[in-house]
């Protein structure tokens, strides 16, 4: 094709037509530019299509991470709620004399208020996204929602670890107080004999009391950050599927 059109310029210079030479240049100039024009958008396409299908992939694996989310965020947030209300009631057992305190219902809420149930993240897919820049296959209003997902895990972990800090500090008082075993028994379902004794030293009380105060105020904390989560988790996933008509 090159010669053919080489053979065509050298028979016009020959012929001397300098101006039908000049217009067939100008015309193989915009055939060339246009040419390259055409590969370009072809290009550009493929490299599109390649995105979409990418952003297609990662959607769906996100949408698997985020369900896993949402079914620990749905009974975090459940069991969060039940947990400041054994607070309370252990409050109650707290304000009377030592002497009256019903052991085993003393007991279960200790068991209770003393669980902690972190919150870990199913993010492999969203650091894979960060990892190889592929966030800006998303959306922005998806890219934005995303990264506002990550970010509030950040608060959802302070507060999960201060109370947790504090959690310790309650376990102090009742290793030295309690049967440590017999509770250890009652939090996991087995059948105890365990004698459940309270040796918890009076002057302990009001610490004792202050911490569970501190547990009540930091879960009630972990759970609006829970309801947050999984608000911005449901979100995401109706975003994705309705962005990639993902059943």
């Amino acid at each position: 094709m090159i010669k053919f059109f080489r053979k065509i310029r050298q028979n016009l210079l020959s012929e001397g037509n300098t101006g039908k030479y000049l217009k067939y240049a100008i015309g193989e100039i915009v055939l060339v530019v246009i040419g390259i024009l055409i590969a370009l958008q072809i290009n550009n396409w493929n490299e599109g299509n390649k995105e979409d299908i990418s952003a297609k992939v990662l959607a769906k694996s996100l949408i698997q991470d985020l369900t896993k989310d949402v079914e620990f965020l749905s009974d975090a947030t459940n069991f969060s709620a039940f947990k400041i209300k054994e607070c309370d009631e252990l409050f109650d057992i707290l304000k009377t004399p030592i002497t009256d305190w019903d052991k085993e219902r003393f007991y279960e809420k200790v068991n209770i208020v003393g669980q902690s149930n972190p919150f870990f993240p199913t993010n492999g897919t969203y650091q894979q996204i960060i990892t190889t820049g592929s966030l800006k296959y998303f959306d922005q209003s998806i890219s934005n929602e995303l990264n506002a997902y990550n970010m509030n895990i950040e608060q959802v972990r302070y507060w999960s670890e201060a109370e947790d800090k504090t959690l310790w500090l309650m376990a102090d008082i009742l290793w030295k107080g309690i049967n440590v075993q017999a509770l250890g028994e009652i939090r996991f379902d087995n059948q105890t004999n365990n004698p459940r004794y309270i040796r918890i030293k009076d002057e302990s009380i009001d610490e004792f009391s202050n911490y569970i105060a501190g547990v009540k105020t930091y879960r009630s904390k972990t759970l609006n950050e829970y309801k947050e989560q999984l608000t911005l988790a449901q979100k995401i996933i109706s975003l994705l599927k309705s962005e990639y008509n993902i059943n």
